[in-house]
């Protein structure tokens, strides 16, 4: 089922399949900005990632001598999640551990998403408590998919990823599999821009050590941008497909893939979080769409 907030500026829409960010209409220009899926190239928006972030090592991991399977990012995306409460100005939505997660993640939870809109600026976050009576290990990110271009009169070298700050960023390495692959390197050195083109995207790439509370995706021209709010994550992913770029993926995480000599045992992932019992973790992205006037 779908749920709108609105205001004068923006249209959000949000999908209760997943708690899923739907649709983000500028009305100031009625563009727009969130990728719309499209089955040839990649039919999500803007997927919750738990309780792990990317690729397991053949879909599958170690717990107490027991071994689980689940596909990359997890499972919480695709169930129906149960809304608590929606407005104009905000949307609620909880989901919770069941026998069928069980066999997934053998950890009961409770997993509340909220939204809230103000003027230009959608906060999206996440609450996770830990219902069990042992420590629970979880990776959770988001992966918002962006139109980029903003639309088909302009193209994709017109447009720019821009930190707040001058970084010095290490690239976290995967392999073909979209595993880590154990290498780390230099992305850049005191520089805070990123320019977008069809060739950036062989794989996504992840990067660490930035200080920036956003990242922008910036069109040169008119100066109009989508900030996505990064604040307190330890990992910030970049994905499209490759080739031709329709979309760019911002990904926000705390949690990492696999690496691929892993032996499968997920308390020892790294970036893994742990919640003690009957403790909650909180993270939150927004998003602003700003115009050159704001």
């Amino acid at each position: 089922m779908l749920h709108t907030m609105e205001n004068n500026r923006l249209k959000v829409v949000i999908n209760s399949k997943g708690a899923e960010l739907w649709s983000i209409i500028d009305k100031r220009d009625g563009k727009e900005h969130l990728w719309q899926g499209d089955k040839a190239l990649w039919p999500r928006r803007a997927p919750t990632a738990f309780p792990h972030c990317g690729r397991l090592k053949g879909d599958k991991y170690i717990y107490d001598n027991q071994t689980y399977k689940s596909t990359i990012h997890g499972f919480v995306r695709d169930y129906e999640h149960i809304i608590s409460e929606c407005n104009d100005n905000s949307c609620t939505f909880v989901f919770q551990s069941n026998e069928e997660t069980l066999k997934k993640y053998p950890w009961n939870f409770h997993f509340t998403t909220i939204f809230k809109l103000e003027n230009n600026k959608i906060s999206h976050a996440f609450k996770v408590k830990n219902l069990d009576d042992k420590e629970m290990y979880f990776g959770i990110g988001y992966h918002p998919g962006f139109m980029c271009p903003f639309d088909d009169s302009h193209t994709i070298d017109e447009y720019i990823l821009k930190f707040e700050k001058e970084e010095t960023p290490i690239e976290i390495l995967c392999n073909e599999s979209g595993l880590l692959s154990g290498e780390e390197r230099l992305y850049f050195e005191n520089k805070d821009t990123i320019p977008l083109h069809d060739k950036l995207f062989p794989e996504s790439f992840i990067l660490s050590n930035l200080k920036s509370e956003y990242v922008s995706i910036v069109e040169k021209g008119s100066g109009k941008s989508v900030r996505v709010g990064i604040k307190d994550f330890p990992y910030v992913v970049f994905w499209s497909t490759p080739e031709v770029v329709k979309f760019v993926c911002v990904e926000p995480w705390h949690g990492l893939p696999d690496a691929h000599d892993t032996d499968g045992q997920f308390i020892k992932k790294r970036g893994v979080k742990k919640l003690s019992p009957q403790s909650e973790f909180t993270c939150e992205m927004t998003i602003e769409i700003i115009s050159p006037d704001e």
